[in-house]
């Protein structure tokens, strides 16, 4: 059993793995916007449309839109997120003596 610390972290790398972590949630959150946006669009109740629609297929254009740029807006994101993770972690871990973690030496 080894003790090793983790000191520091490449801000830029870790924030582009938290990017591509990202990315993907929001390929798979993407259709369920487009779905839910799609029925609130065009949902009415007795009759009388919830949402004022402009022209007919305009809200499908902003749903749509929504739905293709989610996983840009999510990776971006991400990125600046994961940067500012770790470079709070390196500055920390220089006063506290980073994280400590244990590894068996099984090969």
């Amino acid at each position: 059993m080894k003790k090793h610390r983790i000191l520091s972290v490449p801000p830029i790398r870790f924030g582009i793995v938290l990017a591509l972590i990202n990315g993907f949630a929001g390929m798979i959150l993407a259709p369920l916007f487009l779905i839910t946006l799609g029925i609130a669009f065009t949902a009415t109740e007795s009759g009388v449309v919830i949402v004022p629609k402009i022209f007919p297929t305009v809200p499908w254009f902003l749903a749509g839109g929504l739905a293709i740029f989610t996983p840009v807006i999510n990776a971006v994101g991400g990125f600046l997120a994961g940067v500012l993770i770790a470079t709070v972690y390196n500055f920390s871990a220089r006063w506290t003596g980073g994280i400590e973690i244990v590894l068996d030496d099984k090969n």
